[in-house]
């Protein structure tokens, strides 16, 4: 029902005119307005449903369809104005209301103005002025806000205004349809009243509908009983027919089973026949391996014989010659040099000999080809074909032209060949060596023309210059050392005598029987290889689409498959390739499996034809080739269907299909695209009237180029004039088999295709064959002959060419038809080709070809098209169209329905569209075979078509299981292809109308693998993880996924989503991951696209453990080998309660909950893992946790280090061998020079002799060049055994501190790949504190994993100096030596690295010199380390060179020794004695080195140190009384020189080695306080030793030592009085020595006191002065008396010597032990001069 909505639809045009459609029915016609949906199952109604504002067409029906549309217009209007005046009410309102509020607001603010001007004036009165100004601010912003709230009232007055003025205007518009809108609500009430009668009819008519469907259900149901029924009858049918096949099996059963056993047994006792067989073989291959054994070693001990007697002739030969006085070593190198010299000379003139009769061959074979491609094509050679022609007339024949070739050796001997050519031009004699024997000069031919060895009226000269520069490059020149076959393997020709083809028979058996004693088989673990033993890459050669002229070039990667070492050696190519393909094949010698080597084949075409052949090779295992194909540019044409099905079509109507013909070659041709059914059977046509007649080469040339090419050939003369037919002979065809047109006596003869091998054995000698061609048969092929008169007494053939459109007449025999005989049905049977009937298609594309067919007259049509080209190769396309004009009325627009893919159970629907051309209404009736009711039905079965209109069922399929078994003919089980007939039946019409329903069927099953899964015990922390397998035995994808799963349950992959392709599996992982401590019992459901569910039942023990990981997965970033990368993680003990009921507790299941307290645990790391945890074992408290860090080290195995080191150790042991085997080949050379140098002059005068037989004959043949004149064969470098075998060291035996085992390391790290492995780390967990290692009481349930990523790859930064090692080892360094060495790095890494380094201990011996900088990839940079021991141990650190992608740890190691040293000085103090002033006195004293390493010293002085001033600046000795000494400095000279100075002050001492160190003293006055330190310091360091020098000075040679210090031990630096000079001679000035005594005083009495006094005389290096001097004591009474006494009273002093003068003092008796006794004694010495001394005695008594 239409609703009031309508009213208010857009505005319908008033042209505006629906069609109206009619049911009929019985009773009256009845208008029907429903849904499409409803009224499209009627069985008597149409199918196009009722306009809705159709109704009864009545008297009373007043309201017309113009009106109605005016009635909807005037609402619609009406409407809007009503709304329109509600709008413009509400926005006045709206508007007054704001301008309410405007007012209200203006009058607040000029209110609140006044007040704050009343404040002002009342502020200022009380003189606030602050307030003043605020007051003024305020009233400002106020009398702003009032000016803008008045200038809104002014527009929103406006806004009013303008807004009134819009309802008035709107209100008088509404005023004037007060009227209509009265009248409109009365046709709106009639109009309501006409659509509810409408709805009382229609309800009428569906009630009437509704009892038809129900009588066509009982009638549905009453025909499924039936067929039920008859269904059953077939069945009992088949099972009693189903008894009888049983029993008739049986029968036959039981005889075959029997015929079964006994083959069996029979098949039994012939396999342990055979098993014996095998036994007895196995055992005498056993034997036989040991007696080929004890032979090798015999034949080894031979060798090894033979070697050591060669060796000890040599020996004894090099003895004699010395002997004899001579030089063994020129001798035997000039025989050696003769001896190569001789091989040499032999092999150069075999090498000449062999050549020169590969250039007679070759230049045979060019001549045989070159004539049969002039034959094959005779256009590339117009001269030769006009001198051919020119010939024939002249009527000479030709004669055959003998090549004699003569070759001339160095000895007497001489062979001569000559062959028979025809047609070849005379051979001429380039360089003295060629001889050309010819009958005749002036019929010189050669298919090519002028070339090389034929060129027209040239003398001879001109003829031996072109024979100096053949087409053959290189084989005259000496020097080209090309590789050349083997000797043994190579063709030899007999120049004296040319071989029949019984001996190359002969000769190709006996090289064959050769090699195949040369092919071994290859045996490898027991196993014998089999097959090609190289696989070649590509594995064939294939120059495709090549152009003539242009060379290509491939390589071709042979790699040695077989099971172990193998030889590879070029054979051959293919004979009639060698012109165009060149192999540069350089044999790689001795290969081992896996290995490869190339080849390269260089094509160069110059004829355009396809080409296949081979290139043989031969290796150890047997020979093998390798397919060689070269294909010119062709058309590959096809069309993508070839049959056009146009189906049915009616008369009248023009239908168009397509067809793609597709050219997927490289070349591109014309085409044609004709109609062949009704065409006039023709059997020649014009020269180009046919595209596809056209030949290759007639496509290529130009329109004037034909037009001459005719002309010449009809002024050809058309008979033979004594022109024999051998002159002529039948080309041969190409490869492709594509028939040729040859020339014979002025005709044109089409010539079948001649086998290849034929042609070459006839020498191109083949007679033309003439044939009759079928002209109907050459017209249809399309093939287009040349204009020609041809003559012959057989058949005549005369054909007439014309620029008429239409072919000429053709007579054929005695019958002619005209161009009217034949009538043409081309506009009969309404097929015609499109637009696009000529063309050309280029390669590799496509072109849409149409096909018209518009049907005039009734029936079956089949016609014939046909695609030409106007290529020759390219046969012809035929497409043959069909179709079925009919002129039935009633017609299906799809005559086939294809529903695709269909499953069981569910439902598809489809319309049926039906078309009616005629001009009545006809009735339908759609019918679906009885097999297929169930399953597919048509709606509505019955119904009515308009004239000239259409009609659409709607067909439903919902295929049942059943369809399997009820389908029938239309359904084919295996398939699933289902093909239903349908039928519609017209009422007055005999013919139905066919349609067909296609569609496949397939199920929509999935089946798992399996039907239970038990998961197991499973950890809360872990997830475990089952596969299973997915299959989709449906033929269409289906989507599926797992839902309603648990949150313990996830499917991967996609969450357990996808897509199955159709009979796919996959595969799909279940990860359960338990929650709690319990068993589990669940299902999975996994539902598919269509609804569908399949479940798994599972299963699994959920396991609380009593520990647990803070990280049970551990991702390590990518670390480089070598490199470090660290981790950590916590195992946490959370078991502190076995309240169950409060929090989870650790258990098993259901099991006993695990006790509280400490918990261990132990990590098991697998071995060889670069893994280390720590800890691996601990004990966790409840409530704590322990800390675990792992660490990931990737290293090198030793292993795969060993294995690389061997391989490195193997390859250059196997360089090695073969520099040895070449330089043996040159030594095997240069001796055989040698040889043969010795052996001509020896044989020299013997062959002169000789050589008097006849010059040239069969006895003067030159002696084999394999042997010397005396019988002996020497050895050709070529027939030595190739390089020594090489023995691999054995791994054990290399050394992990060698330098080949640091060489494979370094070269592994270059080339390593990356690699990434994952480890599962176990973690056991036991109740309690463990006890011995390995005894952890652990449940296997409780298990704690640790999964660890380890992703290692290549190093950014390598060491490589020092062979790739990253530890540097300094070795012992003496404290304070400083010792530098360098470490080479090099970026291996594609991109610039920025490097840093660590810090190094800042306080250590190690460090890093120079600084890094980035690196270029490739780059180097070297670091330089400094290490300088400052403590005697072994130091220790780890240098890390970082960049961003990896850390490189270079290791420092160095031990720092303490040197040792001793002095000879004793006490540290070297007294230099007195000296006097002005001269200088040496001492020596040693330093010894008693460490093991040098040592390098330094002594320094005190007086020449820098602070010398801040030590000396203390009090003085004499003041402090500090008996340790702050500076060793004393006085110093006053010229300012050291006074003592060391020599040598530096250098180095050897261990166990010393060094002598010479002091010398040399003062410039007199002083006792000339002293100073020397200190002797080690590497730089600090001093070790201290040596205290002293020394004194004197003016005279005299000194006096002893005496208590009566001044100070300082130098006053005050200048001293000078001596007063008095008149005559005086007394010198006596010098105080003051001694004092104290005696000990006793009950017994007093013990002496004693003191002595040193009396020295310096020796001097004074001529003048006095040697020795004397002394003697005055007035010695004077301390008797005293108790003084003196041992020496006077005395003699040698010089450089001490006299010891003893005083003794005993009190006196009766001494006062209080009492000081003095006196004083002079004493004067005599040296150079006289000195005096006053000896001042002091005595006293003392208590003990």
């Amino acid at each position: 029902m239409e609703d009031s909505s309508d009213l208010q639809s857009p505005d319908v045009p008033d042209d505006f005119q629906p069609s109206r459609y009619f049911m009929e029915s019985e009773e009256t016609p009845l208008e029907y307005e429903s849904d499409p949906e409803l009224w499209s199952y009627s069985d008597e109604t149409s199918m196009t449903g009722p306009d809705e504002n159709d109704y009864p067409l009545t008297s009373q029906q007043k309201i017309t369809r113009q009106e109605k549309l005016r009635m909807m217009a005037l609402r619609r209007h009406l409407d809007q104005l009503s709304e329109k005046v509600l709008d413009t009410e509400y926005l006045v309102t709206k508007t007054r209301e704001e301008l309410k509020t405007c007012r209200d607001k203006v009058e607040a603010l000029e209110k609140e103005r006044d007040e704050v001007y009343n404040s002002i004036q009342e502020e200022e009165e009380a003189n606030n002025m602050a307030a003043v100004y605020r007051l003024r601010s305020k009233h400002e912003k106020l009398c702003i806000e009032l000016e803008a709230e008045e200038a809104m009232e002014k527009e929103i007055a406006q806004k009013l205004e303008q807004a009134e003025f819009e309802l008035a205007k709107v209100q008088v518009e509404q005023g004037k349809f007060l009227l209509v809108e009265e009248d409109l609500q009365k046709d709106e009430e009639k109009w309501q009243k006409e659509r509810t009668d409408i709805a009382a009819q229609r309800a009428k008519k569906e009630t009437l509908k509704v009892l038809q469907a129900e009588r066509r259900k009982k009638n549905r149901d009453k025909d499924h009983i039936a067929a039920l029924r008859e269904r059953d009858r077939k069945h009992r049918q088949a099972i009693v027919a189903a008894r009888r096949s049983r029993e008739a099996a049986s029968k036959y059963l039981k005889e075959t089973l029997a015929k079964v056993r006994r083959e069996e047994a029979e098949e039994e006792e012939r396999n342990r026949f055979e098993m014996e067989q095998r036994m007895q073989t196995i055992l005498s291959l056993k034997q036989n391996i040991g007696a080929n054994r004890e032979n090798l070693r015999a034949i080894q001990a031979r060798d090894r014989y033979l070697a050591r007697q060669a060796a000890e002739a040599e020996d004894n030969e090099r003895h004699e010659l010395l002997e004899s006085g001579e030089n063994p070593d020129e001798i035997l190198l000039r025989r050696k040099r003769l001896r190569n010299f001789e091989i040499d000379q032999q092999e150069f003139d075999e090498d000449q000999r062999d050549k020169q009769v590969d250039i007679v061959s070759r230049i045979l074979k060019e001549e045989k080809q070159m004539k049969k491609r002039m034959q094959q094509y005779p256009q590339l050679w117009p001269e030769s074909k006009r001198d051919r022609e020119r010939a024939k007339r002249l009527g000479r024949p030709r004669r055959k032209a003998r090549i004699g070739i003569i070759h001339e050796t160095s000895g007497s001997s001489s062979m001569e060949y000559c062959a028979d050519v025809e047609e070849a031009a005379p051979v001429h004699k380039p360089s003295s060596k060629l001889t050309t024997v010819s009958s005749d000069d002036d019929d010189d031919f050669s298919p090519y023309g002028v070339t090389s060895r034929d060129e027209k009226g040239s003398d001879s000269e001109d003829r031996d210059e072109t024979l100096a520069k053949p087409e053959f490059k290189g084989l005259w020149d000496q020097r080209h050392k090309a590789y050349k076959v083997p000797k043994d393997e190579e063709q030899k020709f007999n120049l004296t005598h040319y071989q029949s083809k019984m001996e190359r028979a002969i000769m190709t058996e006996a090289l064959e029987k050769h090699r195949s004693g040369v092919v071994k088989k290859q045996v490898a673990a027991g196993k014998e290889f089999k097959g090609c033993p190289f696989y070649s890459k590509p594995d064939v050669i294939h120059f495709k689409d090549f152009d003539v002229g242009k060379t290509y070039k491939k390589k071709v990667i042979l790699t040695n498959v077989s099971y172990s070492v193998n030889f590879l050696k070029l054979i051959d190519i293919s004979e009639h390739l060698k012109n165009f393909v060149n192999v540069y094949f350089d044999p790689p010698g001795q290969m081992s499996a896996g290995l490869t080597c190339e080849m390269l084949v260089t094509f160069k075409p110059m004829i355009n034809e396809d080409l296949q052949g081979e290139v043989s090779f031969l290796a150890q295992t047997g020979p093998f080739s390798i397919p060689l194909i070269c294909s010119t540019k062709k058309c590959d044409l096809s069309v993508d269907k070839d049959l056009i099905d146009f189906s049915t079509q009616v008369i009248g109507e023009t239908l168009k299909k397509s067809i793609m013909l597709t050219n997927k070659g490289a070349l591109g041709t014309k085409f044609e695209f004709v109609k062949t059914t009704g065409m006039r059977p023709t059997t020649m046509t014009s020269a180009m009237a046919s595209i596809g007649g056209m030949t290759g080469v007639d496509t290529e040339k130009s329109a004037s180029t034909i037009a001459k090419e005719e002309v010449d050939k009809e002024d050809a003369p058309k008979e033979g004039d004594g022109v024999s037919e051998k002159d002529e002979k039948t080309p041969e065809p190409s490869e492709h088999g594509a028939p040729t047109t040859i020339q014979e006596e002025g005709g044109t003869v089409s010539g079948a295709p001649q086998p290849e091998n034929e042609a070459a054995d006839d020498e191109g000698k083949q007679e033309p064959e003439e044939k009759e061609k079928d002209e109907t048969a050459g017209s249809e092929k399309g093939l287009e002959e040349k204009p020609s008169s041809a003559k012959s007494g057989k058949s005549e053939v005369q054909t007439q060419i014309t620029d008429g459109e239409d072919r000429d007449d053709v007579s054929t025999g005695s019958v002619s038809l005209g161009p009217d005989d034949l009538e043409d049905i081309s506009n009969l049977d309404g097929m015609k080709v499109g637009t696009v009937a000529i063309g050309y298609i280029a390669p590799f594309s496509s072109v849409k070809l149409e096909v018209i067919f518009a049907p005039t007259i009734p029936g079956k049509v089949e016609t014939d098209f046909e695609i030409r080209f106007s290529d020759p190769l390219s046969e012809n396309i035929s497409v043959k169209a069909t179709a079925l004009a009919i002129d039935v009325p009633v017609w299906v627009e799809r005559q086939n329905v294809d529903l695709k893919i269909c499953m069981f159970d569910r439902l598809y629907q489809d319309s049926i569209v039906v078309n009616n051309r005629a001009t009545t209404a006809l009735r339908l009736r759609f019918e679906v075979c009885k097999e297929l009711r169930n399953h597919l039905e048509l709606l509505p079965k019955t119904g009515y078509i308009q004239a000239q209109s259409q009609f659409s069922a709607q067909m439903k399929f919902l295929p049942r299981h059943s369809l399997i078994e009820e389908g029938g003919r239309y359904f084919d089980k295996e398939t699933g292809v289902l093909e239903a007939p349908m039928t519609i039946r017209v009422a007055d019409q005999t013919a139905p109308v066919p349609f067909i329903v296609h569609a496949v069927v397939t199920t929509s099953d999935l089946e798992f693998d399996t039907e239970f899964i038990d998961f197991g015990f499973c950890s809360i922390y872990e997830s475990v993880v089952t596969t299973v397998k997915l299959t989709n035995k449906s033929i269409l994808s289906q989507s599926f996924g797992f839902v309603n799963l648990p949150d313990y349950v996830d499917v991967q992959p996609n969450d357990g989503f996808g897509t199955l392709l159709p009979i796919e599996t996959l595969e799909l992982d279940i990860i359960f991951n338990a929650k709690k401590a319990k068993e589990y019992n669940f299902e999975l459901t996994c539902k598919s696209g269509i609804n569908r569910d399949f479940k798994i039942q599972c299963k699994a023990v959920g396991v609380h453990p009593p520990l647990e990981l803070s990280n049970t997965v551990i991702h390590f970033a990518a670390t480089a080998l070598c490199d470090t990368s660290f981790a950590s993680f916590y195992v946490v003990n959370s078991h502190t309660s076995a309240n169950e009921f409060t929090h989870p507790v650790p258990r098993i299941g259901k099991g006993e909950i695990a006790p509280v307290g400490p918990t261990s645990f132990e990590f098991v790391v697998p071995e060889d893992t670069p893994l280390t945890i720590t800890p691996r074992v601990a004990t966790v408290m409840p409530g704590k946790k322990c800390c675990v860090s792992v660490k990931f080290t990737p290293i090198l195995t030793d292993r795969a280090v060993v294995d690389e080191a061997v391989r490195m150790i193997t390859r250059n042991l196997e360089a090695k061998a073969r520099k040895e085997f070449e330089d043996a080949q040159l030594a095997a050379i240069r001796s055989a020079e040698a040889a043969a140098e010795d052996d001509g002059d020896s044989k020299g005068k013997k062959g002169k002799k000789g050589g008097g037989g006849k010059k040239g004959g069969p006895g003067a043949t030159s002696k084999s060049p394999g042997k010397t004149p005396g019988g002996k064969s020497l050895q050709s470098p070529s027939s030595m055994s190739g390089p020594r075998p090489v023995t691999p060291p054995n791994p054990e035996d290399i050394d992990p501190v060698s330098d080949d085992f640091a060489a494979a390391r370094g070269s592994l790290l270059r080339n390593y790949r990356g690699n990434f492995s994952s480890y599962s780390i176990p973690c056991f967990v036991a109740s309690g504190s463990p006890g011995d290692p390995g005894t952890l009481p652990y449940s296997v349930h409780n298990t704690l994993y640790l999964e660890v990523h380890c992703p290692t790859v290549k190093p950014s930064v390598v060491v490589i100096s020092n062979h790739g090692r990253t530890t540097t080892d300094f070795g012992e360094v003496s404290i304070g030596q400083n010792i530098i060495k360098s470490i080479t790095i090099q970026n291996i890494s594609d991109q610039q690295l920025d490097l840093k380094s660590s810090m190094l201990d800042t306080v250590g011996p190690f460090v890093l010199l120079n600084a890094l900088r980035p690196l270029q990839p490739d780059a180097t940079h070297t670091l330089l380390i400094s290490f300088t021991p400052k403590q005697g141990k072994v130091f220790y650190e780890v240098l890390e060179i970082r960049c961003p992608t990896s850390t490189l740890p270079i290791t420092l190691q160095g031990q720092g020794v303490s040197p040792k040293v001793s002095l000879s000085v004793q006490d540290g103090l070297l007294d230099m004695g007195y000296v006097l002033a002005g001269e200088e006195n040496v001492e020596t004293f040693k330093i010894e080195n008693t460490s093991s390493l040098s040592v390098s010293y330094a002594i320094k002085m005190d007086s020449l140190s820098l602070t010398k001033h801040v030590d000396q600046q203390g009090l003085p000795l004499f003041i402090k009384r500090d008996e340790k000494m702050k500076s060793l400095v004393g006085t110093a000279n006053f010229n300012g020189r050291s006074v003592f100075d060391c020599t040598p002050v530096e250098g180095v001492i050897a261990p166990g080695g010393n060094q002598e160190i010479t002091v010398t003293f040399a003062p410039d006055h007199s002083s006792d306080y000339f002293s100073d330190g020397a200190r002797l310091s080690l590497f730089g360091q600090d001093e070790s030793h201290v040596i205290h020098l002293i020394g004194k000075s004197r003016e005279h040679t005299m000194y006096v030592l002893g005496g208590d210090e009566i001044t100070p031990c300082v130098e006053s630096l005050a200048a001293g009085p000078l001596p007063e000079e008095e008149e005559g001679e005086a007394k010198p000035q006596a010098v105080p020595v003051l001694l004092t005594f104290r005696s000990v005083g006793k009950e017994e009495g007093h013990q002496p006191a004693t003191r002595s006094i040193e009396i020295g005389c310096i020796r001097t290096m004074a001529v003048s002065q006095k040697k020795n001097g004397e002394f003697i004591f005055d007035n010695i009474n004077a301390i008797t008396a005293k108790g003084f006494q003196i041992d020496n009273q006077k005395g003699m002093v040698e010089a450089g010597a001490t006299k010891t003068v003893n005083f003794t003092w005993v009190p006196q008796p009766g001494h006062d032990p209080n009492a000081t006794v003095e006196a004083s004694i002079v004493l004067n010495m005599k040296g150079d001069i006289a000195e005096r001394f006053n000896v001042l005695l002091r005595a006293m008594v003392v208590s003990e």
